[in-house]
């Protein structure tokens, strides 16, 4: 009976400060090779464990799995080693690359040049076949209503400064517990003092900066709303604004197909979901708030 090793890998995909879409390749000095990078499956793990841990130990990078790519074998010693294969998207709280006893140079290549550089038939095939655009225009957006900040007609002040309450802060914590392993690359929010401190465990956590958006602040300019969502496609990110932004841009997104698996509710510290895949619009899910 031939025996077959179970390993995962990732390939690595990401946005130069140009725009451009780069795939990233590993050297190996022990076997003077270039590949991406893959590991055999530990006792235990699932196939998605095994290519985020053999990710992250060869190129120190913290990565989403953003889809499920083909499955590649070949022969070794004594048998078949097959490789699952994951498009990734680094994380923001990556440490970054450092030479390790595996890997001593990754390179962020385009589609070409690493199909030049890469050693082995299989790599290039997986990297001929991805659909890099799609790939990077998958995601998830994260329409986050403020966490409970009292009631404004009894705040003594500008409005933009009213700051949550105490069941708000605790709120704030549990939404950093509930998306902190959604794998979310940026965290965006209204410039309103109650937003900001919604967001700001979570960003804290996860090692993003906290990004400000007027297009998020009360009374909305939904254009302006809608382009800051679509230039964010591809990304997981949260979005933290108002009950009267977040109805409006729901509605605007629906317009641009988006089908809504609930009712349409929008309570503080509640999550709209907008699935995003190959810059399409699929389906919104409504997340209660957490029960603090």
């Amino acid at each position: 009976m031939t025996r077959i090793v179970q390993a995962a890998g990732g390939l690595l995909i990401r946005r130069n400060p140009k725009g451009n879409l780069r795939v990233l390749v590993a050297h190996r000095p022990g076997y003077d090779d270039w590949g991406l990078p893959k590991g055999k499956r530990d006792e235990g793990e699932s196939l998605e464990e095994t290519a985020l841990r053999e990710v992250l130990e060869e190129t120190g990078f913290n990565c989403r799995i953003v889809a499920p790519l083909s499955t590649t074998r070949y022969r070794i010693n004594g048998g078949i080693k097959e490789v699952h294969w994951y498009a990734m998207r680094p994380l923001p709280a990556s440490p970054g690359f450092k030479e390790n006893e595996e890997v001593d140079e990754v390179r962020w290549l385009s589609r070409k040049k690493a199909k030049e550089i890469l050693d082995y038939q299989n790599d290039r095939d997986l990297i001929e076949q991805a659909d890099f655009k799609a790939l990077s225009q998958t995601g998830t957006i994260h329409l986050l209503r403020h966490a409970a900040a009292g009631d404004r007609l009894k705040w003594d002040g500008d409005d933009r400064d009213r700051p949550l309450t105490k069941k708000g802060r605790r709120q704030s914590n549990a939404l950093a517990e509930r998306l902190g392993d959604r794998g979310i690359e940026r965290v965006l929010t209204s410039p309103f003092r109650r937003c900001v401190e919604t967001v700001q465990p979570l960003a804290e956590a996860i090692g993003a900066d906290i990004e400000t958006s007027k297009a998020l602040a009360e009374g909305p300019d939904i254009d302006a709303a809608y382009d800051l969502i679509d230039s964010l496609v591809g990304n997981n990110a949260v979005l933290c604004s108002h009950g009267d932004v977040i109805p409006a841009v729901v509605n605007r997104l629906m317009w641009a197909g988006l089908t809504l698996e609930s009712r349409f509710y929008c309570s503080k510290g509640s999550i709209w979901e907008v699935g995003v895949d190959g810059g399409r619009f699929t389906t919104g899910k409504y997340v209660k708030p957490p029960s603090v």
